[in-house]
């Protein structure tokens, strides 16, 4: 969830949830000593109090076990409460697709995930029964995306090969907004895979151009930014 900076709000997410099935344990796991994770105790506490703190003071390293006490708890409830029916992770990170291909495939169980967009491993998202993806964009940096987007579908229609620096001068042109907000939002996208860049070459001329990945974009973007 650090991706964006920022946290999810938790109740909304907790309603879609109960779209699924009905709600009988929520528990968070964490590394609580870290502050930016700390602080997030009391909002944490309005949706459940069953909170895992995952951190480890021992030895000179610190080593964050989270991912290794989830599956255990997973595990131990497997065993110990097996009329649950359904399963549902808050996580992006693909260790868990053995748990989830165990549980689906051989405990009949229904396994459902909410991943951040970029994040989500695709792995387990296919060992899941089904996904979703968590808005974590700031209202400000969807704006700029959604004005990115529209600037790409009309260069394509006009037949033009985009560079990077023209397509935050037009859109910023067109659509309004700074150009520098404009350049960190592109950047963004690039590096979450929603633009790529490759060498064109022009007249004779070579130059790095950048192109949208309309399947990534509509996949998965989108769905964030409607």
């Amino acid at each position: 969830m650090n991706k964006f900076a920022s946290a999810p709000d938790l109740e909304p997410m907790i309603e879609d949830v109960k779209k699924h099935g009905r709600v009988l344990k929520i528990k968070v796991f964490g590394d609580f000593t870290k502050p930016e994770i700390n602080q997030e105790r009391n909002r944490i506490r309005q949706v459940t109090s069953d909170i895992i703190d995952c951190g480890n003071e021992e030895g000179k390293l610190k080593k964050d076990f989270t991912d290794f006490i989830m599956l255990d708890h997973m595990y131990q409830e497997i065993i110990q409460n097996p009329s649950v029916q359904q399963y549902v992770l808050f996580t992006g990170d693909g260790h868990f697709s053995s748990v989830a291909t165990f549980l689906k495939t051989f405990m009949d169980k229904t396994v459902g995930v909410y991943g951040v967009p970029g994040t989500l491993s695709h792995q387990l998202r296919d060992c899941c029964s089904w996904s979703k993806l968590i808005n974590m964009v700031d209202e400000e940096d969807a704006v700029y995306q959604m004005n990115l987007v529209r600037n790409f579908k009309s260069i394509e229609q006009k037949g033009l090969v985009p560079t990077f620096r023209k397509t935050v001068e037009h859109a910023a042109r067109i659509y309004g907004g700074n150009e520098n907000k404009y350049e960190l939002i592109l950047r963004e996208m690039i590096s979450d895979g929603y633009v790529s860049r490759h060498v064109v070459t022009v007249n004779g001329n070579e130059f790095m151009s950048i192109s949208p990945v309309w399947e990534k974009i509509n996949g998965e973007l989108m769905q964030v930014l409607a």
